[in-house]
């Protein structure tokens, strides 16, 4: 939520927005649990009893939701003031959106996810939504799209399970709707997993590959938010600290044996998977080969673009 609140857009808004919508001072140190009732567009309707502090982190998210759209359509949010007792505490939730840089790309991502409180590492979720939408940019608005390095879309996806520890929430989702960018990233049917982060906010994605164990123990790189906020709520320990996951450099072994009538040789070469930059590329790649030339059409000439970073 630090990072969140460095953000002009978003300056003015968590305290007041609490205090003028949902009707709690701005300066309460009430210890009670506020009853407030969250709603959006995916069909999400909770009853939530949660702190002050949390009402406060709810409303960024819910802002930061309906202020940068993602998807087709948008998700949007709302917190209303339930009467009070009427709220459930028991309920795990994530919710937020915000805007992230992915390569040469920004992308404007909403979630909104939740299930009746649980430890299981896969539970099924009660309901949600994750939309993703891509900003499309071309080296001139003339040539669009052909010289376009990031051609812009939208994902929308529906989480199967969600699974929260602390301030730390993973899912994963079936996609129901991708287009541009995303089509053969994720087509429809496929599986997303998501890693979502509070204070500090982070939020990451991948695809199929490399499936987890677990279905919503997944391990996206997570990534910091350029504008936004990420409110994530574990029922039973609020304001506890998760553990992210990180992810792992893998080492792989390849051993070829040679066989001659009179000698026999053994080579064993051993390969690490980093993260360097390719030479002349924008940006960094995890391997030479990511490294690719785009063709562009630009005023009638066929001209290559060449050494653009073509990794996700």
């Amino acid at each position: 939520m630090k990072r969140f609140l460095r953000h002009t857009m978003f300056c003015l808004v968590p305290a007041t927005l609490a205090a003028l919508v949902l009707g709690v001072p701005p300066a309460a140190a009430q210890l009670t649990l506020q009853s407030v009732g969250l709603s959006c567009s995916d069909g999400t309707a909770l009853n939530l009893a949660v702190s002050p502090t949390e009402v406060i982190d709810l409303s960024g998210a819910v802002l930061a939701v309906n202020s940068l759209p993602a998807g087709t359509p948008p998700l949007t949010c709302s917190l209303s003031q339930d009467p009070s007792g009427s709220g459930n505490p028991h309920f795990d939730y994530a919710v937020g959106g915000g805007q992230v840089q992915k390569g040469l790309c920004t992308t404007n991502f909403a979630l909104s996810a939740h299930v009746e409180d649980t430890d299981a590492t896969s539970p099924p979720t009660s309901g949600g939504t994750f939309n993703l939408t891509e900003q499309q940019a071309c080296l001139s608005p003339s040539c669009a799209p052909f010289c376009c390095f990031c051609g812009g879309g939208h994902l929308v996806a529906k989480p199967d399970c969600l699974h929260v520890e602390g301030d730390v929430a993973q899912l994963n989702a079936t996609v129901t709707h991708s287009d541009g960018s995303f089509s053969s990233l994720f087509p429809v049917g496929s599986e997303i997993y998501v890693e979502a982060e509070d204070n500090p906010d982070m939020i990451g994605w991948n695809g199929d590959t490399g499936l987890p164990t677990e279905p919503c123990n997944a391990c996206p790189a997570t990534m910091p938010l350029l504008h936004g906020n990420v409110s994530v709520h574990d029922a039973d320990c609020p304001g506890c600290a998760g553990t992210p996951c990180t992810p792992t450099t893998t080492t792989t072994t390849t051993t070829t044996t040679t066989t001659t009538t009179t000698t026999s040789t053994t080579t064993t070469t051993t390969s690490t998977t980093t993260t360097t930059t390719c030479p002349g590329c924008f940006g960094p790649c995890r391997t030479d080969a990511d490294c690719t030339c785009i063709p562009a059409n630009i005023g009638g000439l066929g001209l290559c673009i060449s050494n653009m970073c073509a990794c996700t």
